[in-house]
């Protein structure tokens, strides 16, 4: 008989601890994140919060005060808003909570928090985000580091071509033929400028033609002329010639002003 009692209360005390525990097992639960979308605002700006709210328990539809707050990093409330949400067992949403005008850059942290059947429920939950200015659309470090690099790039872009056209320019100016006789001095002018026009239009192939042109020498770095040792009319068609079978067209060439 008394192992009987013993049994039928050690049975009570189980059933008594899981009653009392119930709750404890089944506790409501908010959960909520910045919807992986952002983790930085501007003044004035939405910040999206997903919520997740869990374990109601009830197969009837509830009424869950659901309160948003946004917190300095220090701590102090600078904007605060709610609203009732209708819950069976979960409920998943997404709120739009837009950031005071008056806030000033720095660190925040969005916290909710629930009340349920008039009671603070004890779960709370938070995330951190920033606030930034924005310039022009950008947030203010992006514009600086974005508006930084495009700056950098537009100098090196300047100076690169700077240097590629006082190359350009250094490498095509006439050469001065003032040493020469004046009776063959046109003629090296002729060539000298045929020479440097070819070049510009297909590079150091204009000199690889001339230095094989028989009754010619040129430096074959420069182009220029160095000495004319058969017909010169000659070695002008033969040249030009060379150069239209290059560039499969006929070609005219401008030469200096005396």
């Amino acid at each position: 008989m008394k192992l009987l009692n013993k049994i039928a209360f050690i049975y009570l005390f189980v059933a008594m601890a899981g009653f009392f525990m119930l709750p404890v097992a089944f506790a409501q639960q908010v959960d909520t994140s910045n919807a992986g979308l952002v983790v930085k605002v501007a003044p004035g700006e939405l910040l999206p919060v997903s919520v997740k709210l869990s374990n109601f328990g009830s197969n009837n539809r509830v009424d869950v005060l659901v309160v948003y707050g946004i917190f300095t990093s220090s701590g102090k409330e600078i904007y605060s808003t709610n609203e009732t949400v209708a819950v069976e067992t979960t409920a998943n949403f997404i709120k739009t909570i837009q950031i005071p005008f008056s806030a000033s850059p720095g660190a925040y942290i969005a916290k909710t928090s629930i009340t349920y059947e008039g009671q603070l429920v004890p779960a709370t939950t938070q995330f951190p985000f920033t606030v930034e200015r924005k310039f022009f659309g950008f947030f203010q470090s992006d514009f600086f580091l974005y508006g930084g690099i495009s700056f950098l790039l537009t100098i090196l872009a300047f100076v690169l071509g700077w240097v590629l056209v006082k190359r350009r320019k250094g490498r095509f100016v006439p050469f001065d033929y003032s040493a020469i006789p004046r009776d063959k001095r046109t003629f090296y002018e002729i060539l000298s400028d045929t020479i440097m026009q070819m070049r510009q239009r297909v590079g150091d192939d204009a000199l690889l033609i001339a230095s094989q042109i028989n009754g010619l020498k040129i430096d074959k770095e420069t182009g220029r002329v160095l000495s004319i040792t058969e017909s010169p009319a000659k070695i002008i068609a033969v040249l030009v010639s060379e150069y239209e079978k290059k560039l499969g067209k006929k070609v005219s060439f401008s030469f200096r002003n005396k």
